[in-house]
């Protein structure tokens, strides 16, 4: 019995883990970045764990290919996330209808959000 309870609570664990990084393992500025993406919307398409949903999954995202809507592709590094949060509508992302809505952010929010966003991907 004690072996069942065990195992159920390792299961537990992992379930609450797998959404990223745990934020005592993030910098300071990836755990802005996270608070800043809870806080400004980013989590309603991307996924409360940012694992993907009406918006692509930014788990493991950096260094993946992403194709446009007009045949281009780019591997998915700092700068073009940093454009994609800067100017959303600049390029369609096949397979998602809907276009990301603008921001407000600052340069050092984006900055922080694509921090916590590459630490996603460690």
């Amino acid at each position: 019995m004690r072996r069942i309870s065990v195992l159920a609570l390792a299961a537990v664990l992992v379930g609450c883990t797998a959404g990223g990084p745990p934020a005592a393992n993030l910098s300071a500025s990836a755990a802005n970045g996270l608070k800043l993406a809870q806080s400004n919307g980013c989590a309603s398409c991307h996924g409360s764990d940012f694992g993907g949903g009406t918006g692509p999954t930014w788990q493991g995202i950096i260094g993946t290919t992403v194709a446009f809507k007009g045949g281009e592709s780019t591997v998915v590094d700092r700068a073009y996330l940093i454009e994609s949060i800067k100017y959303p509508d600049k390029r369609k992302h096949v397979g998602y209808s809907v276009v990301m809505p603008t921001n407000n952010l600052t340069d050092a929010e984006v900055s922080d959000i694509v921090d916590y966003i590459e630490a996603l991907s460690q």
